[in-house]
């Protein structure tokens, strides 16, 4: 069909995909200040683009303009962006056909013309369409030609220059800027949605989405949902992506609203169409081809870092390694904190914390805390602090993840410093004794904070803890401010150890205030190790020990570094310490035989296990199975030092330790 400018796919045409147009285009213009769904935008983009081209006169375009209408304009020169959404295979059919009419519509407007001078921006319009010889302007939307005149209300506007002047102002200009065509000329345009009906939405490849992860620091889920362009909330009721397309992601809707917190929060749709508008091929064809998408992928990743800058990637076998490491924390999640933790909020802004009125103790936290909802304190201070001890025994020096472990200790200590924060302690059963056990203990001044109590508490300054006579438990919390400033650390500690809460902050930082990881993240922080080596290897963390030992047992240094480990690690498997020591299994056989020869060690083959190297004596069935001598040598380290757990010692003090303990009681 042909409109009254004898061009096809006129307003009859365009009537049937008007209905879906606001949702194909969600999040990458946003409609406001407006009710009900717009049902013109595309028929408002086919007058204006006729109107700069000189088909229609002013007149008619005031007459043609409506209020309901989507802010299209910001499209302008960054057509791009709506076309790599249309070629996704997560978009739905219908806004895919919506998508393509625009496509197709765009492509025969002045705006899809490298050679037209277009610039964009906003108006206090005091009429919405003027042409004279040097341009044409006209609004997106406004209906009323009195109203507008009237009101003088701020409008987007688009403007095309005929020449070096200025075209005709459409009132007093609020802000303008050039809008240059980069990606979506018009062959590109036609090209393009005969590409997709003809073959379909481009292939998924899920290699294009590890190169755009791996090049800008961005979760896999953020790329995935970037090379799809929908970088939108993941809760918006227009343009969300159905169940079926975050199975052909692989990814769930969790880890949508965990992307959008860590990547995407704060980003406008000013800054989405910016990074989007220019990442297609010049020929749309090559998205068809092997590695199309991984091209595209490429060109978005140095979109991004010119844009928002790399963030810092962890080696994918870290992410791997680290999966175990905290409770309620993915691997990739940890990973994230301790090798950016600049970027984590609750580790660069003060929390206050506060007990609210309640008949069940609780307490609660600012609300207006950047991202405090998702990133819960507690699972980041155990994050944390197993993750400064997790990346100082297992990660080589110059890993950024075991780099940043330091600071983000440091960080931490500072926000546990801040007065104002209030952390659960443990639950105390107070027995026969009643509240005399409370206020014995914690004293009879009464707990003050911001909101209305209906439960009584006691505060002694450190500790909190509730009054309930009815109960015979009562809440105890504590600020961590004024751990180890006096005795009253010890009346809390003692009621902590004693008590079979589950809930084990006080413990978290209580280890974090000790001198074990205090010596850890100095060793980090130190560069001591060389990079690339590994703590548990004592021939790198304590050269003068293997030495001494060598000596002592008449054995090569292997076979004494070997020795040390076997004394003092846990679990030391033959794959573990290969990848420590950086040996061979033929190093590693060579360097237990004159061990065995000796009958300091004994071979054992056991499935299962990983080892078939042991200390003499008995030992335990695990998992995973380890000598019984090692038992021991805890127990003596810690009951020398309780408040320095021997696992919580820097390596070359565990192995100092165990070998002098060895000599004075030999494993048998």
């Amino acid at each position: 069909m042909a409109d009254e400018t004898g061009r096809p796919g006129g307003p009859a045409r365009l009537s049937e995909h008007e209905r879906g147009t606001e949702a194909a285009l969600s999040q990458l213009v946003t409609r406001s200040g407006f009710g009900g769904p717009s049902r013109s935008t595309l028929a408002h983009i086919d007058m204006v683009g006729r109107f700069l081209a000189g088909a229609v006169d002013p007149a008619t375009a005031v007459a043609g303009q409506t209020s309901d209408v989507c802010p299209w304009g910001p499209l302008t020169g960054r057509i791009g962006a709506v076309a790599l959404r249309a070629v996704s295979p997560v978009t739905a059919d219908p806004h895919r056909e919506t998508l393509l009419a625009l496509l197709e519509l765009w492509s025969r407007t002045p705006m899809a013309d490298p050679a037209v001078r277009l610039r964009r921006g906003r108006v206090a319009a005091s009429v919405t369409a003027a042409r004279d010889e040097h341009g044409a302007a006209v609004t997106i939307g406004g209906a009323d030609p009195e109203w507008v005149a009237q009101k003088n209300p701020e409008l987007a506007f688009l403007d095309r220059a005929f020449d070096e002047s200025s075209p005709p102002a459409l009132g007093d200009v609020v802000e303008v800027a050039d809008a240059p065509l980069g990606w979506g000329t018009a062959d590109q345009l036609t090209r393009l949605v005969a590409l997709v009906r003809a073959k379909g939405p481009v292939p998924w490849d899920r290699k294009a989405v590890d190169l755009l992860a791996g090049k800008t620091g961005l979760s896999r889920t953020t790329a995935s949902v970037a090379l799809c362009g929908f970088l939108g909330h993941p809760n918006a009721k227009a343009g969300k992506l159905s169940p079926q397309a975050r199975k052909t992601l692989k990814v769930t809707f969790r880890d949508l609203e965990d992307a959008w917190f860590r990547d995407l929060e704060g980003h406008t749709d000013e800054d989405r169409l910016e990074l989007l508008a220019g990442v297609l091929p010049q020929d749309p064809e090559e998205l068809w081809e092997p590695g199309g998408l991984g091209e595209v992928a490429l060109r978005l990743s140095q979109a991004w870092q010119e844009r928002f800058g790399a963030k810092p990637v962890a080696p994918p076998a870290t992410v791997q390694a680290a999966e175990t490491v905290a409770p309620n924390v993915t691997g990739a999640q940890l990973c994230e904190w301790l090798i950016d933790p600049g970027a984590v909020p609750l580790l660069t802004t003060d929390l206050d914390t506060w007990l609210e009125s309640d008949d069940t103790p609780k307490y609660r936290h600012q609300k207006c805390v950047p991202a405090a909802e998702t990133l819960q304190l507690r699972n980041l201070i155990e994050a944390v602090l197993l993750g400064l001890r997790w990346s100082y025994d297992e990660l080589p020096a110059g890993d950024p993840v075991r780099e940043g472990a330091s600071a983000a200790y440091d960080l931490l200590l500072q926000r546990l410093a801040h007065p104002g924060l209030l952390l659960p302690a443990c639950l105390f059963d107070t027995g026969s004794q009643g509240l005399d056990a409370i206020t014995g203990r914690f004293g009879t001044t009464p707990y003050s904070g911001p909101s209305e109590l209906t439960v009584d508490y006691v505060d002694d300054g450190l500790t909190v803890a509730s009054l309930i006579e009815h109960r015979r438990l009562a809440s105890l919390f504590f600020r961590p401010a004024l751990y180890g400033v006096d005795d009253r650390t010890e009346r809390l500690a003692e009621v902590v150890d004693a008590s079979r809460d589950s809930r084990h902050t006080f413990e978290r930082v209580r280890l974090l205030r000790g001198k074990g990881a205090e010596a850890m993240a100095r060793r980090i922080r130190s560069g001591a190790l060389p990079e690339g080596a590994y703590e548990a290897d004592p021939s790198a963390s304590a050269p003068s020990l293997v030495e001494e030992a060598a000596g002592r047992l008449d054995v090569p240094p292997d076979s004494a570094a070997l020795y040390l480990q076997l004394l003092t690690l846990t679990a030391p498997t033959d794959r573990d310490v290969r990848k420590w020591n950086h040996w061979t299994p033929a190093r590693l056989r060579k360097a237990a035989e004159p061990l065995v020869a000796r009958d300091l060690v004994a071979r054992h083959e056991y499935r299962g296990d990983g080892r078939k190297i042991f200390l003499p004596g008995p030992y335990t069935q695990g998992p995973p199975p380890q000598e019984a001598w090692k038992a021991g040598l805890k127990a003596a380290a810690d009951a020398e030092d309780p408040r320095n757990p021997f696992i919580w010692r820097p390596l070359p003090d565990r192995f100092t330790y165990a070998w002098h303990h060895a000599q004075k009681h030999p494993p048998a």
